[in-house]
């Protein structure tokens, strides 16, 4: 990793926003150019780009600054993607395999940290609702109350959905350890 990414990695796992804008602005236009390469939908491709800052900063905490931040990004994308295009039942017509990742051989480092790819694939899992939910309560620190009020939710419904939320990704990590 370069070691200036290495550094701002350091900084995101201690919460930094500015390091995770620093990461947001030295990789966005790069990420957002794989993701068209994949969607064929410019819009599209900038959600997909924004979710998958979103992920990173929800799992900060398992990121390990030794490997490559743009293995972890394009990584997220590509399953990002591909979960979008199902989601559509739109599968363009592919001349081959979907585009490797513009990194060197770190995602194969990525790929043999078994236990940050599963956190990523937890976070992967949940539904619309249960990730709007986690990325509301734990990202944008909205009280359970307001939450409640832009889902259509009771707050004690949101209460019980985060615990079983927080439980089941507790339980994920702990299956493979």
């Amino acid at each position: 990793m370069v070691a200036e990414d290495r550094d701002l990695v350091a900084s995101l796992k201690t919460g930094d926003a500015y390091a995770l804008e620093q990461l947001i602005m030295h990789w966005r236009s790069g990420a957002e150019a794989y993701a068209r390469s994949i969607l064929h939908d410019p819009q599209a491709a900038e959600d997909v780009v924004q979710e998958a800052f979103s992920r990173i900063y929800a799992v900060r905490s398992g990121l390990n600054e030794e490997c490559s931040f743009s293995a972890y990004l394009f990584t997220i994308i590509k399953r990002i993607c591909i979960d979008t295009l199902r989601k559509q039942k739109h599968f363009p017509v592919l001349s081959g395999n979907l585009p490797d990742p513009p990194v060197d051989s770190a995602e194969e480092e990525y790929i043999n940290s078994l236990e940050r790819l599963n956190r990523i694939h937890l976070l992967a899992e949940l539904d619309e609702t249960d990730r709007k939910l986690l990325l509301a309560f734990s990202l944008e620190g909205m009280p359970t109350k307001e939450i409640a009020e832009k889902l259509k939710m009771s707050d004690g419904q949101v209460r019980v959905r985060l615990h079983r939320i927080r439980r089941k990704l507790k339980k994920g990590m702990n299956r493979d350890a």
